[in-house]
């Protein structure tokens, strides 16, 4: 029979499981062979070859690299990686993995992280947060995570995640220590230590207490439907600025924002009177008006948020980690998860594949001469060679 036509009758997707493969790194010598004859200088050359992530390890810049990324950014912890990687062929334990992961934090992430630090403490707008962590090493049930980060009008976005045993305000000053800009927070004893930063108060905070104040089947005269209604008002403003430049939402703010604060706070002196103070509602009350001075600090500046929700969400991201690694053996263990997780969700922040920019960093660092602040200032995620690698 003749072939009379060809048309598709369907599509269907494949999957092609990954391969490991041995790389073995051949490394040639060379002499002169005139200079042999003669008895001259016999001199031997090597030819130079790409150092590896870690000395006497199988693991390579990009397997070390993936397995960071399963456990940090896809949540699977060391102890399920162990069956993945016997199924493709590597029989390895989960200590080994979370080996790499403690090795290459220390001789080539901590450095970039202290860069970043450096780097974050210089930018005029940032966020902060905290959330409990476990450690098995640990004398107290809770440790603690800390997040700072830039704001998001700065168009080089870190985020950082500090592990410390404590929750006081002596790890807010040893971290941010005589910081002068902008701090959104919210309204913990804690950041009220920091002598030098101006502290925003978050909205959000306020609006959630009056909102939870509300009464089932409540009216609209509700007092504390009114006062949620009053911040809600306020977000609605904002939605309608964001479009605009920090410059131009600095004057808009001075004329509808800043008077409906007031009226706000008249508001809350005016009904505190009728409250009871134990209430919800005497709560949400109280706590707006103690720190109202620090609520309208965001009038100040138009790169100001009204809430601190860009550290909460970064606070998020890191609970849906630990539902699934549940705790650390070790403080060394925890650092180290800070750490990764602060180069991560930063390169995320510059549109980076977080696996590709680890693994650039892994076969690239271990050939620099020395990992000082000049020669790291190459690697920062928002760098063009970063970006046209690790898009």
């Amino acid at each position: 029979m003749t072939e009379v036509g060809a048309y598709p009758v369907r599509k269907e997707l494949l999957f092609i499981p990954a391969q490991i493969k041995r790389l073995d790194h051949i490394q040639h010598a060379y002499k002169c062979l005139y200079c042999s004859s003669k008895n001259l200088n016999d001199k031997i050359i090597k030819a130079v070859v790409p150092k590896a992530p870690l000395n006497h390890s199988l693991g390579s810049a990009s397997i070390i690299a993936h397995t960071l990324y399963q456990k940090y950014e896809m949540k699977v912890p060391d102890y399920r990686q162990e069956s993945y990687w016997r199924k493709m062929g590597l029989n390895i334990s989960r200590q080994h993995l979370n080996n790499w992961g403690l090795k290459s934090t220390e001789y080539y992430f901590k450095p970039m992280y202290d860069l970043l630090k450096t780097k974050l403490l210089t930018q005029p707008v940032l966020h902060a947060d905290e959330t409990y962590y476990r450690v098995l090493e640990s004398e107290t049930a809770k440790t603690y995570y800390w997040v700072f980060l830039s704001g998001r009008h700065d168009k080089h976005g870190i985020t950082l995640y500090h592990h410390n045993p404590h929750r006081s305000g002596q790890v807010a000053l040893d971290f941010l220590g005589a910081y002068a800009g902008f701090l959104h927070c919210d309204m913990r004893q804690a950041y009220q230590r920091l002598p030098e930063a101006t502290l925003v108060g978050c909205w959000a905070h306020v609006r959630r207490k009056f909102f939870e104040a509300v009464p089932q089947n409540a009216s609209d005269k509700s007092i504390a439907k009114q006062g949620w209604k009053y911040c809600t008002q306020m977000f609605r403003l904002e939605k309608e600025w964001e479009h605009l430049s920090s410059e131009e939402r600095y004057q808009p703010r001075q004329e509808q924002l800043k008077p409906l604060m007031e009226d706000f706070f008249d508001w809350c002196r005016r009904q505190e009177i009728s409250v009871l103070p134990g209430s919800k509602l005497g709560r949400a009350i109280n706590y707006a008006l103690k720190h109202q001075e620090t609520f309208e600090h965001v009038l100040l500046d138009g790169r100001l948020e009204l809430s601190n929700n860009k550290a909460e969400r970064a606070v998020k991201s890191l609970v849906m980690r630990r539902k699934n690694w549940l705790f650390s053996q070790s403080f060394a263990g925890a650092q180290t998860s800070g750490i990764i997780l602060s180069l991560i969700e930063t390169a995320k922040r510059h549109g980076l594949d977080p696996e590709k920019y680890l693994n650039y960093l892994l076969q690239k660092l271990p050939n620099e001469e020395s990992l000082n602040s000049e020669a790291l200032e190459a690697y920062l995620p928002w760098q063009k060679e970063i970006q046209k690698m690790c898009k």
